[in-house]
């Protein structure tokens, strides 16, 4: 579209439109933010923390002192033979914390690339080191 078209009154219509919206929008937004002043009011008086609403105790990535692999080492004696869900639990009961669904598969995954662990026979793994 080309602006030498557009005759002047075209345009003012076109800048009051966009103007009015504007309005409309700022008004919809200033609506918004007291219905949101008035949640996070519900959550302090509930206990909940409005300052990192991202951050809940659910869904939460929890931080260990070691990686998954030295837990694994760790717990498991050298030339001892585990199935991955034995060593997920073994690593559990020595305090390395999760709240993956797929801790096993991880656990698997570990043993099959962490040098420390040889693959003894399908579903048995070995710490050589």
């Amino acid at each position: 579209m080309d602006l030498k078209s557009v005759s002047t009154d075209d345009l003012n219509r076109e800048i009051k439109r966009r103007t009015s919206e504007a309005a409309k929008l700022y008004q919809k937004r200033d609506q918004m933010l007291e219905e949101l002043a008035a949640l996070d009011e519900r959550l302090n008086q509930s206990g909940g923390d409005t300052a990192n609403p991202r951050r809940s105790s659910f869904g939460r990535r929890l931080k260990n002192a070691m990686t998954l692999g030295d837990a694994l080492a760790e717990s498991m004696e050298i030339r001892a033979q585990v199935s991955p869900a034995e060593a997920a639990d073994l690593v559990i009961a020595n305090g390395y914390q999760t709240v993956s669904r797929h801790f096993n598969m991880m656990v698997s995954n570990t043993l099959a690339k962490d040098s420390r662990f040889r693959r003894v026979f399908r579903g048995q793994y070995e710490r050589v080191s």
